[in-house]
């Protein structure tokens, strides 16, 4: 995590926040940052507690400011229970939060008019912006 980059063990940006429900931010407190290899494979592993039904997985890139975006992840692969659903490259955020909902990815694993629908209805990405940054940003709109 962060902490191995900086040499900082106080440094917020670690694997926790991933998630820690707050995901468009911009806020140090809820963003990851992991050392980077040129050439390496670089992992994110998450395990569910319990058998589970996924419909849909949203991936949100780093998103710290609009010059550190581009440490976000470019191409990724993703695996459930050891076999791909995913691979390709996934869009940079913003670096703000105006536009980073437009840039999170959406990787659907139905095409089910019903499931869709019940994304939908219960889709909370809206609710998932950190409360102080969202007023930080109106105030520096104005």
């Amino acid at each position: 995590d962060a902490r191995a980059v900086t040499g900082n063990s106080a440094d917020p940006r670690t694997p926790d926040n991933l998630l820690d429900g707050v995901n468009c931010t911009c806020d140090d407190l809820h963003v990851w940052l992991a050392p980077f290899t040129q050439g390496a494979t670089h992992r994110v592993r998450i395990e569910l507690d319990a058998e589970s039904t996924l419909s849909m997985i949203r991936i949100w890139n780093y998103n710290k400011s609009r010059i550190h975006s581009y440490r976000g992840a470019r191409y990724i692969e993703t695996l459930l229970d050891e076999r791909p659903i995913f691979k390709g490259e996934i869009q940079k955020a913003p670096g703000m939060l105006q536009g980073a909902e437009e840039c999170a990815e959406n990787i659907l694993f139905s095409t089910d008019e019903e499931i869709l629908c019940a994304i939908e209805e219960h889709d909370r990405h809206d609710d998932n912006v950190s409360p102080f940054q969202a007023s930080e940003e109106a105030e520096a709109a104005h």
